[in-house]
């Protein structure tokens, strides 16, 4: 199967999935090209066609030869798989221009809520209706995007599948981390995001003035556009930044409260890393959040005062951090396999109906 894989600008899960993805057809034999913006965590799966591909994250005079570029990529192709709304607009316009009969079967990858309000919710809501329009398939990481695709008309509209990687494990100890870390409070929370406002990270300063800093050291792992506003608001609280970090295993081994303050969330891999390790966790309700977890957290609305009251309750309840820890075992073993996604994307892709097989099979 020759398959197109493109997606407009990316980072974090997104670009993990897109791995994944690219990883899990090649293993099966089919010839992948992907087409993404050049400043994109680049691929590094052997066997990939790798193409620069300029998708801005708004409309703009270059879209036209984007269009044309996807266009002849293409052409030839039996699936072209778009990852993100810019990505699986211009896509789904760009196949307008070419006969029914060779054009390739179109599936795209809803990542991300529409933006809530202004011109770029005009926006996405025009680019939405292109997809939903054209699209054979459209996934939905998150229950609440699935709902509005359906609203809009597409014409098959799923769950998208995202397997959870497995955790890195710790190489230390806890103690060993800690010390490292010089965290010398008894209750170290830990929040591993991108420094960006979709992480609600302003929430999390918010809930962390009402904790003790002498008792409490509230560590976060990441890097990104609001770092510096962050830090600034984040003085005098237990709040401290450690900049990107790849040890994530060795983070969630020192933390006895993980806890995640975004806004909205597809399916979360750190959420998932946090559930495989066996964390106590406080998340807000948002997007496919509650689809990650199941009851293996506590849910809270995203609000400051929420989300400092369910930490200190499960700071002050041994007996309750423990429960969620049991649960977030039993609930990893319940999330998504590799074997799962690669079985819904051939049967997105067609590949039973043209007779399309896994060689492994």
């Amino acid at each position: 199967m020759k398959v197109l894989v493109i997606a407009g600008r990316s980072a974090g899960g997104v670009a993990k999935h897109l791995h994944q993805v690219c990883e899990l057809l090649i293993g099966e034999g089919s010839q992948v090209t992907l087409a993404q913006p050049a400043e994109n965590p680049p691929s590094c799966v052997a066997g990939v066609r790798a193409v620069p591909l300029a998708i801005g994250s708004r409309p703009g005079l270059h879209d036209r030869a984007t269009s044309a570029g996807i266009r002849e990529l293409a052409r030839g192709a039996d699936v072209l798989h778009a990852h993100g709304l810019r990505a699986g607009a211009l896509a789904a316009l760009a196949l307008r221009k070419i006969a029914e009969g060779a054009r390739p079967r179109l599936i795209v990858t809803l990542h991300n809520e529409i933006p809530r309000a202004g011109s770029a919710r005009l926006i996405g809501n025009y680019l939405l209706a292109a997809i939903c329009k054209t699209a054979e398939v459209v996934l939905g990481v998150s229950p609440d995007l699935v709902e509005l695709a359906r609203s809009r008309g597409a014409r098959d509209v799923r769950l998208a599948l995202i397997p959870a990687e497995k955790a890195s494990a710790s190489s230390r100890s806890r103690e060993e981390v800690r010390v490292e870390l010089q965290v010398t409070t008894p209750l170290c929370l830990l929040t591993v995001a991108r420094l960006a406002p979709q992480k609600g990270l302003e929430l999390l300063v918010g809930a962390a003035r009402q904790l003790d800093p002498a008792g409490a050291t509230w560590l976060v792992a990441g890097d990104g556009p609001l770092r510096a506003g962050l830090e600034q608001k984040a003085q005098g609280t237990c709040v401290r930044f450690l900049g990107a970090r790849s040890d994530v295993g060795d983070l969630l081994q020192a933390a006895d409260i993980v806890v995640s303050t975004s806004l909205w969330e597809g399916q979360s891999v750190f959420l998932q890393e946090a559930l495989q390790a066996g964390s106590a966790l406080v998340v807000t309700a948002v997007g496919g959040t509650p689809e990650v977890t199941g009851e293996a957290a506590l849910l809270v609305e995203p609000a400051a005062d929420d989300i400092a009251q369910a930490v200190g309750a499960l700071a002050a309840d041994a007996e309750m951090r423990a429960e969620l820890r049991e649960a977030a075992l039993r609930r990893a073993t319940e999330l998504p396999t590799r074997e799962a996604m690669l079985a819904q994307l051939w049967d997105v892709y067609g590949g039973a109906d043209e007779g399309i097989v896994s060689q492994k099979t």
